[in-house]
C-alpha cells in the first residue's frame, strides 16, 4: 500500500508525496517457503514414482494455452496434456495443422481449441490472449514453446541486423507479450505456471547462434526474475533447456543428421515434468557440465568451443566481402582517397533484406 511521507519544507513548507515506485520496508511472507518446499518434494516424488497419475492430479481440468502447437515437441505435448484431461489452446500460424490436432484430441474425448495467429506481430498475441480469456476465463498454463533459431557467423551477421530482430520478436517478445496478457488474471486467482522453452545453448554457448542464444538469454533472465518476485505466491515460472531435439527446427542444418540428438519423445517427457513438479530449471548433464566448465575454466571453455568453430567450414554469403577483401580496399582507399561506393553496398544489405 502506498504510504504518505510527509517532510517539512521550510521553503515551500509543501509536503512530499513519494511516487508510486517509490520501495518502503514492509514484513516479508515466510510461510509461503515452508509450503513450498513441502510441494516441491511431494510432486518431484509423484513425478518420479507415477509419472502418469501425477500428470492427470496436476492438470485435470486446467487450462493450457500453448504455442508452437501444429508440430514437434507442441504436438506431442498437446496430445499428452490433452488425455490427462485439460483443455488445450492451441497456438500456432498453420489453422489447417492445428484444426488436425484439434480434432483428434476430441475423438479421443478430449478439449481442444485453436487459436491460429502470427506470434511475431505483438497484436495478434494480444488478440489471441482476449479471445482464449473471454472463451475460458482464465489460463492455468502458459507454455511458450514456439521459437525461432537462425544458424549463422556474427562476421556474415553484421548486416544483417534483423537476424537478431527476428529471434527477439518470436523468441522474446512474443513469449512476453503473451505472459503479459495472462499473469493479471493469474495474480488475481493466486495460481499459475508459465514455461518457457529455452536451449542448452545458454550454457554451452555454441559458436554460430548469437541471434538465437541473445533471444533465448533475455526469455530466461526474464524467467528467473519473476520466478524470484513471485516466490511467496502460487505462480510459478520454468525454464526448461532442451538439447538439439530432433524436430523440422533443426532439420536444414544437414551436420545435426550426424549427431546425436534428443528424441521428440524424450523431449516431450522432460515439459511434462515441468508441468508437474514446477520445477525452476529443467537441464540435463550437458548442460551442467558446460556450465560448470564455464565458471571453472572459462578460458578452456572458450578454447574448445572455438576449435569445434574454426574445424567446421561455414559458405559464405554470396555478397560476403572478405577480411582480405576489405584490407585491400582500405589500402586502396588511403591511396586513392575514400571511395563509398566500395563500403555502401557492405553497408546497404541490411535494409535490401527488410525491403
Amino acid at each position: 500500500m502506498l504510504r504518505l511521507e510527509w517532510l517539512h519544507d521550510d521553503r515551500h513548507h509543501k509536503p512530499r508525496v513519494p511516487m508510486a515506485n517509490d520501495i518502503q520496508f514492509r514484513r516479508p511472507k515466510i510461510s509461503p517457503y515452508f509450503s513450498r518446499l513441502r510441494h516441491h518434494w511431494a510432486w518431484n516424488a509423484k513425478s518420479l514414482l507415477t509419472p502418469g497419475q501425477a500428470l492427470r492430479d496436476r492438470v485435470q481440468g486446467k487450462v493450457v494455452l500453448l504455442t508452437g502447437a501444429s508440430s514437434g515437441i507442441g504436438e506431442g505435448v498437446a496430445d499428452k496434456l490433452a488425455d490427462a484431461g485439460a483443455t488445450l489452446l492451441l497456438v500456432a500460424r498453420n489453422a489447417d495443422k492445428l484444426e488436425a490436432i484439434a480434432a483428434g484430441i476430441r475423438k479421443r474425448g478430449g478439449r481442444a481449441f485453436i487459436y491460429p495467429g502470427d506470434l511475431t506481430d505483438l497484436d495478434e498475441c494480444d488478440r489471441i490472449c482476449q479471445q482464449a480469456l473471454a472463451d475460458h476465463g482464465h489460463v492455468d498454463i502458459l507454455i511458450n514453446n514456439a521459437g525461432r533459431s537462425i544458424r549463422r557467423s556474427i562476421k556474415f551477421t553484421v548486416n544483417r541486423f534483423h537476424d537478431y530482430e527476428r529471434t527477439m520478436q518470436l523468441n522474446y517478445f512474443a513469449a512476453l507479450r503473451l505472459a503479459m496478457n495472462l499473469l493479471p488474471i493469474m495474480e488475481a486467482r493466486d495460481e499459475g505456471h508459465i514455461i518457457n522453452v529455452s536451449t542448452v545453448g545458454v550454457q554451452a554457448n555454441p559458436a554460430r547462434f548469437s541471434a538465437y542464444l541473445g533471444s533465448k538469454w533475455a526469455l530466461e533472465g526474464w524467467t528467473w526474475v519473476a520466478a524470484n518476485e513471485y516466490a511467496h505466491t502460487s505462480l510459478r515460472f520454468s525454464s526448461i533447456n532442451y538439447p538439439l531435439v530432433r524436430t523440422p527446427m533443426i532439420a536444414p542444418t544437414k551436420i545435426y543428421d550426424y549427431l546425436p540428438v534428443m528424441s521428440p519423445d524424450t523431449a516431450v517427457n522432460w515439459l511434462l515434468d515441468v508441468v508437474i513438479t514446477q520445477n525452476k530449471r529443467k537441464l540435463g548433464i550437458f548442460g551442467k557440465g558446460a556450465l560448470a566448465m564455464y565458471y571453472l575454466l572459462p578460458k578452456t571453455s572458450e578454447s574448445i568451443v572455438n576449435l569445434s568453430y574454426q574445424s567446421l567450414f561455414e559458405t559464405p554469403p554470396a555478397d560476403y566481402v572478405s577480411r582480405k577483401a576489405r584490407g585491400e580496399n582500405r589500402v586502396m582507399d588511403t591511396a586513392e582517397g575514400h571511395n563509398d561506393s566500395k563500403v555502401a553496398p557492405f553497408r546497404a544489405r541490411d535494409s535490401q533484406h527488410r525491403a
